[in-house]
């Protein structure tokens, strides 16, 4: 009997409605981040842990490990984009409610699928951070830099500065962030294989030549320092961008302090941050 014919354009439809809750840990970027990121190493942990080395083909067994390793780094990088746009998120949530000025026109949905999602995102924040990537410093500075800006006042700093923009002490860290954006480029167009134009973008990047036509083929150790980047640059980042949204919030109140209450503010601040920021002089607790 043969066997019933499959639509498989309703197959692919049916994989949007496979889906799992997210983790309590996603209304915290910071907590969120720190799980999502440990995702691929414990994969490759545990996959190590059950496997009998005398059971397999080291050929093989080399293959698709170096395939999961890709995969890890692909979503490590991805886990970091996903952090910065919900710190972004946070922000607009909690300065939206005070402000006159013009530090959203940079979020401000362009075409119709962005104002379809800001109507039912339920969010603000989710509906102006989420639709766009976050893949290039020069763009997260440019949006960060306005949105965290003091009340019709000048932009604020650059969070990854270039070669030739303050802070100096940023640079180096926005350098390195800058070679996993172009990395992550490369694992999600070309599926780790470094073009004759991948090449050069990355010479560029790190000043020394790169080989093309051949595959990215990350260690374990590789993953393991990626991870640590990213742990160390997301904690700076929740840390600077946490204690300037509290002095811009301290502004607002010092103009009006009947906007809100500052001990109440510090306090819901610092927990969806994992930080103690202040506002106004009232230290919140987490």
């Amino acid at each position: 009997m043969p066997r019933p014919p499959i639509n498989l354009h309703n197959m692919v439809r049916a994989l949007l409605q496979h889906t799992s809750p997210l983790p309590e840990e996603a209304d915290c970027p910071i907590r969120h981040f720190d799980r999502s990121a440990n995702i691929g190493l414990s994969l490759i942990k545990y996959i190590d842990d059950h496997i009998d080395p005398n059971d397999i083909y080291q050929a093989g067994y080399d293959r698709h490990l170096g395939h999961l390793r890709r995969m890890a780094l692909a979503e490590l990088i991805e886990s970091f984009e996903r952090f910065l746009k919900e710190l972004a998120s946070l922000c607009v949530d909690f300065l939206a409610p005070y402000t006159l000025d013009d530090r959203f026109d940079e979020f401000v949905p362009r075409r119709s699928e962005q104002i379809a999602a800001f109507v039912t995102a339920g969010s603000i924040g989710r509906a102006l951070c989420e639709s766009d990537t976050w893949i290039k410093n020069e763009s997260i500075n440019r949006r960060f830099r306005a949105l965290l800006k003091m009340p019709f006042g000048a932009d604020w700093e650059f969070l990854f500065p270039n070669p030739v923009q303050p802070p100096e002490v940023e640079r180096a860290r926005a350098e390195t962030l800058a070679i996993l954006w172009q990395i992550r480029h490369n694992l999600a167009h070309n599926v780790g294989v470094i073009t004759h134009s991948d090449s050069m973008k990355f010479r560029v990047l790190i000043k020394e030549g790169v080989a093309a036509e051949r595959r990215l083929a990350p260690s374990i150790e590789d993953l393991r320092y990626v991870k640590r980047f990213l742990f160390e640059t997301a904690s700076h980042t929740n840390e600077r961008v946490g204690t300037r949204l509290g002095e811009v919030l301290g502004k607002f109140h010092a103009d009006d302090p009947g906007l809100f209450d500052a001990q109440l503010k510090a306090k819901e601040i610092s927990q969806r941050f994992e930080w103690s920021i202040s506002i106004h002089g009232h230290a919140g607790q987490l």
